[in-house]
């Protein structure tokens, strides 16, 4: 295989990003395609991808979904983070961390193909995504993240060393077919010092982009990567669903057993 990280571009890198995450949500979570449609389809032309692409055959082992904010800073996470079960204020959520007026993209999903995800390539496969997050948001100038995590994806990403912490107020619950999640926040200048501090043998991975088996390219996570081309996606826009109570939400499949971790 030949491995490239970068950030979505064309039509082709773009689906690619699409079935993994659509192939995991639905393993792990019991998301069908409808759901997936529901939940993210309405965020679609706000979407940028990391991804890990085999140049191969095209197809991706890996890919993070970032929600750009529209005009108002509205973002998926935060929308769903003031409804039920959490009911958080955001303004305050945010405020707690100094990112009041300030930009915030939200990492919508993070999933990593099961044949992919153990031994060293799947630890590979892993940080990579997490460098492509980093490295993006810093290239873009963005200073803060935010996303729904599933507990056990939390620990790792704290494990690694990265500052992902819970909202203000945050608690786990069941979100999106996931036992127990939690509303998180990350300040992008905080990662690299973070990292340093409690994970020196992961620097060359998650601070400087070395990777043994998966090439990273600067150009590839240039901050125009992922910008909508005029026949990106033939998809109308949706509307905004409404807000709703994902206490009990089940999706309408027998699967719900969770069976793996990368999803948030």
């Amino acid at each position: 295989m030949a491995l490239r990280l970068l950030i979505a571009h064309t039509p082709a890198e773009r689906d690619a990003a699409r079935r993994v995450e659509e192939r995991v949500f639905l393993q792990a979570f019991g998301n069908t395609p409808e759901v997936m449609e529901q939940e993210y389809g309405p965020y679609e032309s706000r979407s940028r991808f990391v991804a890990v692409v085999d140049d191969a055959d095209g197809t991706a082992l890996g890919a993070a979904r970032f929600v750009l904010p529209d005009e108002a800073g509205e973002v998926k996470t935060l929308t769903d983070v003031a409804g039920e079960p959490w009911r958080l204020d955001t303004a305050d959520a945010l405020a707690a961390v100094g990112l009041t007026g300030r930009p915030v993209w939200d990492v919508a999903t993070l999933a990593a193909d099961p044949r992919f995800r153990t031994g060293s390539a799947g630890a590979e496969l892993s940080l990579a995504l997490c460098y492509g997050i980093g490295r993006f948001a810093l290239n873009c100038g963005v200073p803060g993240l935010v996303a729904v995590l599933d507990d056990r994806v939390l620990r790792l990403l704290q494990f690694m060393g990265l500052p992902w912490q819970p909202m203000a107020g945050a608690t786990s619950r069941f979100y999106l077919g996931s036992p127990a999640s939690t509303p998180c926040v990350f300040l992008v200048d905080d990662g690299t010092d973070s990292v340093r501090a409690r994970r020196p043998d992961l620097v060359p991975a998650l601070v400087d982009g070395v990777f043994g088996s998966i090439t990273v390219d600067p150009a590839d996570l240039a901050p125009h990567r992922g910008a909508p081309l005029p026949d990106l996606d033939r998809r109308p826009e949706h509307p905004l669903p409404p807000r709703r109570d994902t206490t009990g939400w089940r999706p309408p499949t027998a699967n719900r057993r969770v069976t793996s971790a990368p999803a948030s």
